[in-house]
């Protein structure tokens, strides 16, 4: 079962002065419905933890395959805190626009 997090919009550090702008719209993978209907009752919280740490993010740490990777593990982590005692299986990317 999938549970989505609606399109996320923060503001990280740019290259120099200039803002720069992150999307970004995930997909949880839960174990099963009772899981999910769980899940969606605490997205408030998770979307919280993920835009704590998006908008601790720079530029260059979106950079390459690794750098995604990076942020998938941190966003699957932290889902996994504020979602306690349930456990999310992958956070799967669906868009990630950097502007």
């Amino acid at each position: 079962k999938f549970s989505e997090i609606e399109k996320l919009t923060v503001n990280i550090q740019g290259a120099g002065a200039a803002p720069a702008y992150l999307q970004l719209s995930v997909s949880l993978e839960l174990e099963n419905e009772a899981q999910k209907v769980a899940i969606d009752e605490l997205l408030p919280r998770v979307r919280d933890q993920f835009q704590a740490y998006l908008r601790e993010l720079r530029l260059e740490d979106l950079n390459g395959s690794a750098g995604v990777l990076r942020i998938k593990e941190e966003l699957l982590r932290r889902v996994n805190v504020a979602a306690a005692p349930y456990k999310v299986r992958d956070v799967l990317l669906k868009e990630m626009l950097v502007q």
